[in-house]
């Protein structure tokens, strides 16, 4: 019971969001890690791809004109 004493000791030194990551281990071991946690997050370029779907603007027509005084 020492070893479990420690580790709450420890774990009562940590910032919330390393807590987190504790409890996310302990699930993981337990076997029963909730679905929304060991959800695979998408690509970058998806992500990209999706956070510039609602521009109507031409991006490549942006990144020529900021460079224009570079050539």
């Amino acid at each position: 019971m020492k070893v479990k004493e420690q580790a709450i000791k420890e774990l009562e030194t940590l910032k919330p969001a390393e807590v987190m990551m504790v409890y996310d281990l302990i699930l993981l071991f337990k076997g029963n890690m909730p679905e929304q946690r060991v959800k695979e997050r998408l690509p970058a370029y998806i992500r990209v791809r999706n956070a510039l779907k609602q521009c109507k603007c031409s991006i490549s027509e942006d990144i020529l004109s900021a460079r224009e005084d570079r050539i």
